[in-house]
């Protein structure tokens, strides 16, 4: 048996599991949130300085930033490193090189455990927010109901709910809200949000009392950089829906007498905002009687707000032009429909915020 070529065998170790999809996230999404994550840490340059000594700066504190995020013990043996390999360059000496690598090389792998340990733990906690989401919304007289949820970053900050609510089975509260920013704290933050809601749930059905009541018991557990945006619709006994909302995205009616789409936007503000004791006064409820046939289509800014290569946004008219070309099929053909349209502009483009959207068709 004739044996492999040790440099093949090497270049094969290294690429066997390498996609052009691993490539193209390393360069256009890892690359930007690394920087992101370090250069916030980093003071804005001074207008005043020429352009040179502002880089040098930049350099200077990004390095510094970076060092920061190491353990205390990581960053000397890292400077350690350092010195090594410099003494090893200068003096010609490849014994001080090498320590150099193995040192490099050590510290990676303790880095590269602590994400492991990290990821292991974002993927659970991915697996429950997933878990929380309903699989199969409850079934309705009135409406089909259909729904689609996927996270920027491994959990996110966006909810949906569709719960039911009262003695009538036909009762039901429709929930979508958006956390602001992404990642694990908004995830932590939707979970309350979820528990809480489903608390008032118990007690009453109308949608007002519901947004009122969340922002009262959820507003002071918001730190001062994040807020929620968020729907709330009370499907009742008789098809009619009552719906209230927070600083959400309007939602879209598709009437089919007239073959129209009306927005619904209705009065409201983002709870954890500073309202300034104006919240429970200008939150405006409105109620509805879809017809048959009739599409209501929630959602939440991720839609909208995806962009392409140019910069440029999906927007609320592409949008309203893909559900009005195909209002006719059943909500779950309508819900791909939006996504594949969502997909097919972004192209190549990392997704940067939460899409969640809830789509009824009136029977």
């Amino acid at each position: 048996m004739a044996k492999q070529n040790p440099i093949k065998r090497i270049f094969e170790l290294y690429t066997s599991d390498l996609s052009y999809q691993e490539i193209e996230r390393l360069v256009k999404r890892d690359a930007a949130e690394v920087y992101e994550f370090f250069a916030s840490e980093i003071p804005k340059p001074d207008p005043s300085q020429n352009k040179l000594t502002r880089s040098l700066i930049f350099i200077r504190s990004l390095f510094n930033a970076f060092l920061l995020k190491l353990t205390a013990a990581r960053r000397i043996f890292y400077l350690i490193s350092l010195i090594f390999g410099f003494i090893g360059i200068v003096n010609n000496h490849d014994g001080y090189v090498v320590l150099a690598f193995l040192i490099i090389n050590a510290l990676l792998a303790f880095e590269l455990a602590d994400k492991l340990t990290s990821k292991n733990e974002i993927d659970l906690a991915r697996r429950i927010q997933n878990e929380l989401m309903p699989k199969n919304p409850p079934e309705n007289s009135f409406y089909e109901i259909s729904a689609f949820y996927e996270s920027a970053k491994e959990v996110g900050g966006d909810y949906f709910d569709v719960i039911p609510a009262g003695k009538n089975k036909e009762d039901s509260i429709l929930v979508i809200g958006d956390i602001s920013g992404k990642g694990m704290a908004a995830a932590l933050y939707m979970v309350r949000v979820q528990a809480i809601v489903h608390s008032l749930v118990k007690t009453t059905s109308d949608a007002k009392e519901i947004i009122i009541n969340l922002k009262n018991t959820f507003s002071e557990k918001l730190l001062p950089e994040y807020f929620l945006t968020l729907i709330t619709a009370s499907i009742k006994n008789d098809g009619s829906i009552s719906m209230c909302k927070a600083g959400h995205p309007p939602v879209l009616h598709y009437k089919k007498a007239s073959n129209e789409i009306e927005t619904i936007n209705m009065k409201g503000m983002g709870i954890g905002l500073n309202d300034k004791g104006i919240f429970e006064k200008i939150i405006e409820e409105k109620t509805i009687q879809p017809s048959s046939g009739d599409v209501l289509l929630f959602y939440t800014d991720g839609i909208t707000e995806a962009m392409n290569n140019f910069k440029a946004e999906f927007g609320t008219d592409r949008l309203k032009r893909v559900l009005e070309e195909n209002a006719n099929l059943s909500p779950n053909e309508i819900k791909q429909k939006i996504i594949k349209a969502v997909y097919n502009f972004r192209g190549d483009t990392p997704q940067f915020d939460d899409i969640t959207l809830i789509v009824l068709k009136a029977k």
